[in-house]
C-alpha cells in the first residue's frame, strides 16, 4: 500500500519512481534498519515537497525507520561508462579480471570503516551467483578527499567495464532529506552511486583484481563508507 500510493502521488507531482529495490544486506560492517531503496526523480524541489506532504500520513503509518537523501547525479559519467562497455572483452584482457581470487588473502589490507567486511563477504557468495543485482554506494569523503577519490574512480573505471558493471546512478549528495541522528545511516555523505553488477561473482572478480595502489587511494580519499546489495 505504501509503495502504491507514494508512486501514484510523485507521478502526479511530475516524478517518477525509477527505482524500487529489495536490500538483501550490508556487505560492509553495521547493521541498517532498511528493507528496501527507492530512487525518485522530480521535476523541481516544489514537486518533491508537494509529494512529501501528500504522504505524509501513509508514511506515518507504514514506516519504522526512514532515510533520504537529495542526490545530484552525474548523468555524464553513467553515459560514458555505459558506452565503453562494448568494449567489455577488451578491458577483461587488459586488466584480468577472469578469475576470482581468495577473498580471505586481502584481510590485513581491509579497512573495517570503508571496505567489504570478510564474513559478510561470505554470506554475499552462497546465494544467486549468476543473478544481476545493484550495489548502493554510500561515500563520505576524508577532508580534501573529493580530488584524491576521483583518481580512483578513473583507476576502477576500466575493472568495472571489465566485469560488466556500470553506475545507474552517481552523484554528489545534496544533504539529508528525512532522518536525524537516531537514523540507521545518518552521516554528512559526500557521494551516492547505485552500481550494476550481471552477477555476484562479476563484482568478486573486480573486487579482488582491484589493484593495491587503487585500493589505497580509495581509503586515503574516504573517512566511511557503506556498500548494500
Amino acid at each position: 500500500e505504501y509503495f502504491t500510493e507514494t508512486t501514484r502521488t510523485l507521478q502526479a507531482e511530475g516524478g517518477t519512481r525509477d527505482h524500487q529495490l529489495r536490500i538483501d544486506q550490508a556487505i560492509t560492517k553495521g547493521e541498517y534498519p532498511y528493507q528496501y531503496i527507492v530512487v525518485d526523480s522530480f521535476p523541481s524541489s516544489q514537486a518533491l515537497l508537494m509529494a512529501h506532504e501528500e504522504t505524509r500520513e501513509i508514511r506515518k503509518a507504514s514506516l519504522q525507520e526512514v532515510y533520504a537523501i537529495l542526490v545530484k547525479p552525474d548523468n555524464m559519467t553513467t553515459m560514458v561508462t555505459v558506452a565503453l562497455g562494448k568494449f567489455r572483452s577488451l578491458f577483461a584482457r587488459v586488466v584480468n579480471t577472469k578469475e576470482v581470487k581468495d577473498p580471505q588473502s586481502l584481510s590485513d589490507q581491509l579497512d573495517p570503516d570503508m571496505d567489504p567486511d570478510l564474513e559478510q563477504i561470505k554470506h554475499f557468495r552462497q546465494s544467486d551467483h549468476d543473478q544481476p543485482f545493484y550495489m548502493v554506494n554510500l561515500n563520505q569523503f576524508s577532508p580534501g578527499g573529493k580530488k584524491t577519490y576521483k583518481q580512483y574512480s578513473l583507476l576502477i573505471t576500466p575493472y568495472l567495464i571489465s566485469v560488466g558493471g556500470y553506475p545507474v546512478i552517481f552523484g554528489s549528495i545534496l544533504g539529508n532529506y528525512i532522518g536525524d541522528e537516531k537514523s540507521g545511516l545518518f552521516n554528512k555523505w559526500s557521494e551516492f552511486g547505485l552500481v550494476y553488477y550481471p552477477s555476484r561473482i562479476n563484482f568478486l572478480r573486480m573486487m579482488t583484481n582491484t589493484p593495491q595502489t587503487a585500493a589505497k587511494i580509495r581509503r586515503s580519499g574516504l573517512k566511511k563508507a557503506v556498500l548494500m546489495v
